[in-house]
Order: structure tokens, then C-alpha cells, then sequence
């Protein structure tokens, strides 16, 4: 086996083959013992856990870290297993900041599957559906939906090898006229509108509606439910948007649409 210490973790590598799908693996409860002996003298002596617990034991101390879940990998050109123990966080504030830099407001008017999807490609230096299935815990269909429509926003550069396809961040992203102005600007002939409230603006223009927790989560400057709210308010005042309740849920939409 070779253990290599990076400054985002470890990677394991080890010569053969996975016995089982990753999936199952990462479920727990599924062996078989390549040296069952070996195996049985090591738990006689107290050195052996329960069988298939190992990599269940694994991801929940790595999710209780919020760290970015392991990858567990298998190459079948070299013939060898890789676990890699990421020991940094799923979004870390360098990798926000740069994937901000790079895409402008394009990248804050994602949702944030696709956020942690472009994340995932700049931390790791590429991403494939299987990975982001055991990150995402969504189906491959749906993560092949996100990962089309990165690739036709021109943020992601595919490999097109089918089920095997890797993508890259496209690190050559020209930004849109519209995204590379960040400065106070005009709606029409009468409203003056701030950097943060066009984010907003923009956002509900995109994708129908907003909420207070998704105004956080894209505007730089705020932090807070509060913050968000006098943000809104300024909209709603301006009457440019309209609040509509979902039971104990609110939404924010564009005032001309139903």
C-alpha cells in the first residue's frame, strides 16, 4: 500500500481491484476477505472491527468534520484502488472566491447543487457523475442534468467519454458584458438599483423566485435573515417584486409574473 499526505488530506492506493460497487461499500455491511485467517486473527486479538463497517465508520466521522466526503475509486488501466481522505470542507472560502472571480454573477445565480458541483471540479481538479452521486446523494440522471447544463453555460469542458466522461472547469470563462459590470446601475428609465439588490433582481429573473436563506447565500455583503429582509423590502417597495406565502413559507417573484 501507498500513503501519500497532502495539504488536503491523504490518498491510499493499493494494488487490485474493488470486490464490490462503491455504492455498496459505502453502505457497509457487504465483505469479502481477500485472507479470511489473517482477517479472523486480527479481530481475536482485538485489532479488527465488524465486518463491513469500515468505510460507514469512515464517512461518518468525515461528515461529522463536515469535511468533503472520501472518494473511493478504482483504475483499471493501473489496476488499482484509491481512496482519497479529503480533509477539507465541501465548500471551503477559497474555492467560493475563486469560482466567483472566475464566472462573476453567473456562478451566484446557480443553485447550489451546481455550485458544489463546480466546487468539487476545482478542488479536485476534474469531476465525474459517479463522484458527485456519493457526494450529492442524487441519482445519476439527475446529476447528469446539472452537468449538462454547466457544460452549455460554458463552465464546464467535457471529455465526452460517455459514462466515463470527466469534466473540467473551464478556466478560460469570458464573462458575459452583463456579468462584468458590478457597479450601481439603472433598471429602466426610474429605478437605481445597488450591486446587491441587482443580484437579487437578476436571480428572481433567472429562476422565478428567491427566498430569504437564498439571499444569504448569494450576495456577498449579506449575512444575515435580517439583512436579507431590508434587501427584499427595498424591492417590494420599489415594486419590482411581490411577496407570495407558501404556508410557512415566503417567496419572492418578479411583480409582473403570476
Amino acid at each position: 500500500m501507498k500513503v501519500i499526505k497532502n495539504d488536503k488530506g491523504f490518498v491510499f492506493s493499493n494494488p487490485g481491484s474493488l470486490m464490490f460497487p462503491v455504492q455498496k461499500i459505502y453502505e457497509g455491511g457487504h465483505t469479502a476477505t481477500r485472507n479470511p485467517k489473517i482477517q479472523t486473527l486480527f479481530r481475536m486479538i482485538g485489532y479488527g472491527d465488524n465486518i463491513g463497517s469500515g468505510v460507514p465508520t469512515i464517512l461518518n466521522a468525515w461528515k461529522e468534520e463536515n469535511w468533503r466526503r472520501p472518494d473511493l475509486c478504482q483504475d483499471d488501466d493501473l489496476h488499482e484502488v484509491e481512496l482519497k481522505l479529503w480533509m477539507v470542507s465541501l465548500m471551503p472560502e477559497e474555492c467560493t472566491k475563486y469560482l466567483q472571480k472566475l464566472f462573476g454573477l453567473a456562478y451566484t445565480h446557480l443553485d447550489n447543487n451546481s455550485q458544489i458541483i463546480l466546487g468539487t471540479a476545482y478542488l479536485e481538479k476534474g469531476v465525474t457523475n459517479a463522484r458527485m452521486q456519493s457526494i450529492l446523494e442524487l441519482h445519476s440522471t439527475e446529476i447528469s442534468h446539472i452537468l449538462a447544463a454547466l457544460v452549455e453555460k460554458n463552465m464546464l469542458i467535457a471529455d465526452n467519454k460517455r459514462r466515463w466522461t470527466t469534466y473540467q472547469l473551464n478556466t478560460v470563462y469570458e464573462k458575459q458584458a452583463e456579468q462584468m459590470n458590478l457597479t450601481d446601475g439603472w433598471l429602466g428609465n426610474e429605478t437605481k438599483l445597488s450591486n446587491t439588490d441587482r443580484i437579487i433582481y437578476e436571480y428572481i429573473q433567472e429562476n422565478e423566485f428567491i427566498t430569504i436563506g437564498k439571499v444569504i447565500e448569494i450576495t456577498p455583503k449579506i449575512k444575515t435573515r435580517g439583512g436579507a429582509s431590508i434587501a427584499l423590502n427595498r424591492l417590494l417597495k420599489a415594486g419590482l417584486i411581490m411577496q407570495e406565502r407558501q404556508g410557512k413559507y415566503v417567496k419572492y417573484k418578479l411583480k409582473h409574473k403570476s
